[in-house]
């Protein structure tokens, strides 16, 4: 009953805050892009409305029932530890993601603070603490290699479903779709993580109440403040109290390999990594001749698809569920390909 409590409340609290922060924007001409030349512009503050409603929700569930949010023995100033560098590292985020909407940042400026997030998740005690072999049953311990394996984690999420929210409804479907794959591990008896499954739900109905307004054609845009606060948050939740690093990284799936696809292509062309452009996956299907709506459903279906794999799967199923994502991605680029070609012919 707390679970749908909590959802509904998200839920409808970014249903109200979605306009009012757009309208306000609107009046005031702040953050204001778009995405097209001859397009009028959008508020690009959808980050403030998620950090809104996710604080508030948790804010007062700390207040109710701070026992619900317990993941360490350990308290700092009264919160417990692993929430508050949480909460401290998506402080530290959306005042920066909402500094670059607003004035523009350089990219390796925005790096250094992804990983400066990255460090205060690890030095408030969120760890990766072991990585399962799938060859030999076995494990990894991970030690000090924390303080660089959590941050490059934390900066490779971020970064792909801040890259990935380059058409409407996107990112946030997509983000909706694996935050509640990892509630439903969450609170699977074998995984029993009710905090984790708490922050989990209230995100995820903070994310879908916003989805309606930045649906195509979209009224509001995430901007970087909110695809990388989104990109922060599951990043830290598929790690704190472990179990869940495997699953987030097959769920998110699809924006991750076309993020490493990307790097490599730039790379390759002997471009920054930073470089935008257009030849991201949802681009492709585009120039492929389907609709926003379309691209976005398939792309949508696909996440969900193997996020339920996910869920059904042991760590060696999901090694081999990622190669199968890996192959299918393949083929549908090429698949792809030969459909834009034969357009471009008719």
């Amino acid at each position: 009953m707390n679970y749908i409590i909590l959802f509904l409340s998200s839920f409808i609290l970014s249903l109200i805050c979605t306009p009012l922060v757009r309208n306000y924007a609107l009046k005031h001409n702040i953050g204001l892009r778009s995405r097209e030349k001859k397009v009028k512009p959008i508020p690009r503050l959808g980050g403030v409305v998620l950090f809104i409603v996710f604080y508030f929700n948790v804010l007062i569930l700390y207040l109710i029932s701070p026992e619900k949010l317990s993941f360490v023995d350990y308290k700092i100033l009264g919160i417990d530890e692993n929430l508050f560098g949480l909460l401290s590292a998506g402080l530290v985020w959306i005042v920066v993601g909402l500094y670059d909407d607003l004035k523009g940042m350089n990219p390796f400026s925005k790096l250094f603070w992804q990983f400066i997030c990255g460090l205060i998740i690890v030095i408030f005690g969120i760890k990766i603490w072991w990585l399962s072999n799938p060859i030999t049953g076995g494990a990894f311990i991970i030690g000090d290699w924390n303080y660089f394996l959590v941050p490059v984690w934390i900066v490779l999420i971020m970064n792909a479903l801040n890259w990935f929210d380059g058409i409407d409804g996107l990112t946030p479907g997509v983000s909706t779709i694996a935050l509640i794959i990892l509630f439903i591990l969450s609170i699977n008896p074998q995984v029993n993580q009710p905090a984790t499954a708490l922050l989990c739900i209230i995100l995820a109905g903070s994310v879908l109440g916003f989805l309606p307004y930045n649906w195509s054609p979209a009224k509001i845009f995430l901007g970087d403040s909110g695809s990388m606060f989104l990109g922060l948050m599951i990043g830290v939740f598929s790690i704190i109290s472990g179990a869940k690093l495997a699953t987030a990284a097959l769920v998110l799936g699809v924006p991750i390999i076309d993020a490493c696809w990307v790097i490599i292509r730039r790379i390759l062309s002997k471009k920054s990594p930073f470089y935008a452009d257009k030849n991201h996956l949802h681009h492709k299907f585009l120039e492929a001749g389907f609709t926003t709506k379309q691209t976005v459903i398939i792309i949508y279906a696909i996440c969900a698809g193997f996020g339920i794999i996910a869920l059904e799967s042991e760590t060696q199923g999901k090694v081999k569920a990622l190669v199968w994502l890996l192959i299918a991605m393949i083929i549908l680029s090429i698949v792809l390909f030969i459909k834009k070609y034969k357009q471009n012919n008719r």
